[in-house]
């Protein structure tokens, strides 16, 4: 049996016709809701010493420490940001950063941040759209949330094909999976640009993510032909893992051409969706083995479950390049 893999490369029919739709798809959105949460207030207190609190503060006003600066990787923070000298002297309801502990420590400002944004999620937008140095954490929660969302749906709308009347129960649900599967793609890339410092406008972002999008569409097709290759179950989770790959290769994509003016070539795309397509597969077993409302999404600040062999990843492997 071949297995139809991912046509990532040059513009095709394929991905000019996915491209279409998901852009006539995001004209149904409100973008209200994102600009609410970029305009957030919050204040993040860095306390230490003078030196340590100065250091900080420029590096949060840079999304990496290293490394030429993106056209948005970094902005004027200081509307946001207040220094301490000890933390008796911080204001109530401040976000706090040790300036002592991370201004030498990558590691540990990454881990910091991270938990800041896992624990106030209705300021993350605003942190990262506000102070560079959020981005990466919290661009990564969003697309590793936004991944899992659209892998369960995807396992939701899959069941008519295998359950005995899956069809008269979820009808509807099975008629509009990649209507919604496809919103909730553009959410994430108006999320994405949001934490950017860009303004959630669907005309300005259309015109700078269409190649992004166009370049990463082909895995719509691939899920379509994949449910009907596969027996009962396999194919349920072979149509959640696709789903969960296609949407992190479309966010990343998007994450990547904001940090660093760069859209991904062909094979980098090609690389991004199959790595995340493997790694993708164990979750959506164990959700479709054990279905659970409280499964967790990605880690904070991580950006694939941990990975696991399997029949199918294994058979994905095979597949020569010449396929793909």
């Amino acid at each position: 049996m071949k297995i139809p893999s991912l046509k990532i490369g040059p513009f095709g029919t394929a991905h000019a016709v996915g491209a279409l739709k998901f852009w006539k798809s995001v004209r149904s959105l409100s973008t209200s809701d994102i600009a609410q949460e970029t305009a957030r207030p919050f204040a993040l207190a860095v306390v230490g010493d003078e030196t340590a609190c100065q250091a900080l503060t420029v590096r949060l006003s840079h999304e990496n420490s290293a490394g030429p600066d993106g056209p948005h990787s970094q902005a004027a923070i200081g509307a946001f940001v207040r220094t301490y000298g000890s933390a008796q002297e911080v204001v109530l309801g401040s976000l706090v950063l040790q300036a002592d502990l991370l201004t030498s420590d990558e590691a540990a400002l990454a881990s910091a941040l991270a938990q800041i944004a896992v624990e106030h999620p209705d300021l993350r937008l605003a942190l990262a759209c506000h102070i560079p140095a959020f981005r990466p954490a919290v661009t990564a929660q969003l697309i590793g949330e936004s991944s899992w969302d659209n892998a369960k749906m995807a396992v939701m709308t899959a069941l008519p094909g295998i359950l005995p009347f899956g069809d008269v129960l979820l009808p509807a649900t099975a008629i509009g999976d990649m209507i919604i599967l496809t919103q909730n793609q553009a959410q994430l890339l108006l999320r994405i640009a949001a934490a950017y410092g860009l303004p959630p406008d669907i005309r300005e972002r259309t015109r700078e993510l269409l190649p992004v999008v166009g370049s990463a569409f082909g895995w719509r097709a691939v899920a379509r032909e994949l449910i009907g290759l596969v027996p009962g179950g396999i194919g349920v989770v072979v149509k959640g893992s696709v789903a969960y790959a296609g949407t992190y290769t479309v966010g990343k994509a998007a994450a990547i051409y904001y940090s660093t003016g760069q859209t991904l070539s062909g094979p980098r795309l090609q690389k991004l969706y199959k790595d995340s397509l493997r790694d993708a597969t164990a979750r959506v077993r164990g959700l479709v083995r054990r279905p659970s409302k409280n499964t967790p999404p990605a880690p904070p600040g991580g950006d694939a479950p941990p990975k696991r062999g399997n029949k199918w990843t294994a058979l994905l492997d095979k597949q020569k390049h010449s396929q793909v």
